[in-house]
Parts: structure tokens; C-alpha cells; sequence
């Protein structure tokens, strides 16, 4: 199931089971899920199985409508000013150093890091015969995370144990971009099971396996896990990769690379400050759309494999309001929607930089809970969400 945001599909929870016959009678059970918007990927074949395919319903959030989603070229403007545009040009000194998150990345190294890079190579053939650039290695730590939590809790699911979603624990890792993430088990979900009878896996060949299959038979999740690997808008891939000799967690958490900041995204008294820099003069900023999630709570085994909630589908949240420049000195927006908020400062400059304010009392009467902040842009007349960085106020 998908949910739409201006200009792009998100993908949401797809969950693909994959049954292997072996000679005791049980099955092992490999799960995968996707968000985000992408594209496609190969890999060796998988091994010879009986594939069975569920495809999960959910929510779709509304898309934006076009005149909020190419402002102002679709917006009618009279001349009656009812903003205050001076502010929008005002010039603002922005710092010589960029922002560094705090949080710790996770660097693999030996026996892991040559699996990480097999992985890698993996994404990068498929990406390579779709005629896509190959995506390097990121360190972002939530998608280690993500596969650790999976493989001890014995479920697939792009929630985790703790509630989050894959772009809350991404923010929470450093990132600061757009992020897309497929997520897939092999093993049982019933961790009471006797591992004795399941049979091993090789776990090069089992992470090739479910690389085939989120290429090459994800008819079921309507290819959103290939369209995820092949996405142009993805520069970098985090992984997670968690294994003994009969289980396997894995995580791919691709990211782009549009956005840095100077200072980390900030909601201070209702207001929020933007103040970043984009990575070309292609990127040209659109509106900021702004979602709501209701604060997490901790989720069961039972809930993350059985639960409707949490194997159909996620969305970025409820969206709330979104936030324009203000419109050219002497003019004014017409027929926008109750929920656009003009912002009170807009600035962008010839070295791509940003400074952006504006006041979203009105989108965070929700309350605690956690508040996505989704930059829209236009990049070669195609629009484009490049960030979903999210903030939590408690």
C-alpha cells in the first residue's frame, strides 16, 4: 500500500513470506518489508523454493494539492498585500562550519564489513543494470539497530520494539535526508521454536536470496522494495546484518543527499528555523510539509507479527500543515487551503544556502508526540521529498 506526499509515493509495509521445504517438514520463513520510493535491483537467483506472497493493506495519506505543490506558478496572486514580505529578504550571515549529529555511527570492520560490502555489491549490480550510479556505504547506525531488534525479537516489521518508525530511529541515528528502508527476516517468529529443527543457511546466500526477491518477485508489494534499490534519489545505503547459523536480519536503510544544515532543525515556541545548505543549485525548494505521529509506546512480538497495525503499512504520519515562502513584495496567495502557513522568513542564495522561519503553533496542537518535517523541492521540474527529519516534543 502506498501513501502519497507532494510529488512522490511512499511505500509503505509490504510483508513477502517465502516458504523453503526442507527434509523434516518445517519451514523457514523469510520476511520483507519496504518504504520510500525507489527503483530496482538483481542478484543471484534464489534457491529452488515454493514462493508464496502476501501483499499488506494500509493507509494512503492524501497527496497535497497541485497549486500547494508548485507554488506559486499555480497560485493566483492579486494586489492586495495581506503578508509581510520584507522579511522573506532579509540577508542573514550563516556559519562557516555545518552541523555534525552527536550520534555514534556503526562502522563494521573484519569478517562483517567484507559482508557488508558482498551486500553492497549486490545493490550496486542491480542499481548498475537499471542504469543507476552505484550507492556507497553509509554508517548511519539505525539500520544495524533495526536488525539487531529484529532478529532478538524474531519478527519483520518496519516498526521497532521500541515504537519508532525508520525515519524517527534515523533521525535519531544523525541522519538528516531523505531515507528509505527495506527490511527483511529469515528465520521463525515464534521464539520458542526449537532451532534444532530448522535447517542452517549460508548467509551470503540467503541475503542474495532475499535480494532476488525484492527484485525480481515483488509483483505482490507492487515492486516497492525494487523500486526502493533503484531509486535515483538515493546516494548512500546503510546496512544491518544480524546472523547465526540459521537466522538472518536485514536491514537496507538507503538515504540521499540533498540537504546540509548549520544547525540541527529547530521547534522553539512554536517556530521553526531551518538553516542549512543545498547540495546543488538543481534543488529548488518547494514547501515544507509537517507530520504528525502520536508518541511511541513499546510493541510485543505478537503485535509486530500479527497485528494489522504493524505489518500492513506506515505512512510518514498524519499530515498537518505545510509551510510556503511568502509571496513576491505587493502580492498575495489565493485559494490555499486552511492549512498552509505562510512562513515569516524564506531565504535562499546564490550559494545554495537557506535561512527559513516560520511560526507552526497551528500544526502542533497535537500536542507530545513526534513532528516530521518534510522539505519539498522541485529537481529538474520532478518534485521531490529530500528530508524526513523528525522531532519529538514531550
Amino acid at each position: 500500500m502506498c501513501s502519497q506526499w507532494p510529488g512522490e509515493t511512499q511505500s509503505e509495509v509490504i510483508k513477502m513470506k517465502r516458504i523453503i521445504f526442507i527434509s523434516i517438514a518445517l519451514t523457514t520463513f523469510l520476511f520483507c518489508s519496504c518504504a520510500a520510493a525507489g527503483t530496482t535491483q538483481n542478484s543471484t537467483a534464489a534457491a529452488t523454493s515454493t514462493i508464496t506472497t502476501s501483499t499488506a493493506t494500509g493507509t494512503t495519506t492524501p497527496a497535497i494539492t497541485p497549486t500547494v505543490s508548485t507554488p506559486p506558478a499555480t497560485v493566483s496572486v492579486t494586489s492586495t498585500v495581506t503578508t509581510k514580505p520584507t522579511t522573506a529578504g532579509t540577508t542573514t550571515v550563516f556559519p562557516t562550519t555545518l552541523y555534525v549529529p552527536g550520534a555514534a555511527p556503526y562502522k563494521p570492520t573484519g569478517a562483517e564489513l567484507e559482508l557488508f560490502q558482498y551486500a553492497l555489491s549486490l545493490i550496486n549490480t542491480d542499481r548498475q543494470s537499471a542504469g543507476l550510479p552505484a550507492v556507497t556505504l553509509s554508517y548511519n547506525s539505525a539500520a544495524q539497530k533495526h536488525a539487531q531488534d529484529m532478529f532478538d525479537n524474531f519478527f519483520s516489521s518496519h516498526w521497532g520494539t521500541d515504537g519508532l518508525k525508520p525515519y524517527m530511529r534515523y533521525t535519531n541515528a544523525g541522519g538528516l535526508n531523505k531515507e528509505g528502508e527495506t527490511s527483511c527476516y529469515s528465520g521463525w517468529v515464534n521464539p520458542s521454536d526449537n532451532p534444532n529443527n530448522y535447517q542452517a543457511i549460508n548467509v551470503r546466500d540467503e541475503i542474495a536470496a532475499l535480494e532476488h526477491i525484492m527484485v525480481y518477485d515483488d509483483a505482490a508489494s507492487n515492486w516497492a522494495h525494487r523500486d526502493t534499490i533503484r531509486s535515483k534519489a538515493y546516494t548512500m545505503v546503510s546496512l544491518g546484518i544480524v546472523y547465526d547459523g540459521k537466522r538472518l536480519a536485514l536491514v537496507q536503510q538507503f538515504e540521499g543527499k540533498f540537504v546540509d544544515y548549520y544547525s540541527a532543525p529547530m521547534i522553539s515556541n512554536g517556530n521553526l528555523t531551518l538553516l542549512g545548505r543545498l547540495a546543488s543549485a538543481d534543488i529548488i525548494l518547494n514547501n515544507i510539509s509537517i507530520a504528525y505521529d502520536p508518541p511511541s509506546q513499546k510493541l510485543t512480538n505478537t503485535q509486530l507479527t500479527s497485528d494489522p497495525a504493524y505489518t500492513d503499512g506506515y505512512s510518514l504520519g498524519e499530515r498537518l500543515n505545510f509551510v510556503l515562502s511568502p509571496p513576491p513584495a505587493g502580492q498575495q496567495y489565493s485559494g490555499l487551503p486552511s492549512n498552509a502557513i505562510i512562513a515569516e522568513k524564506w531565504e535562499v542564495n546564490n550559494l545554495n544556502q537557506f535561512s527559513i522561519q516560520a511560526n507552526i503553533s497551528a500544526a502542533l496542537s497535537k500536542g507530545k508526540g513526534v513532528y516530521t518535517i518534510v522539505i519539498v523541492a522541485l529537481i529538474n521540474g520532478e518534485s521531490v521529498n529530500i528530508t524526513n527529519y523528525s522531532i519529538a516534543i514531550n
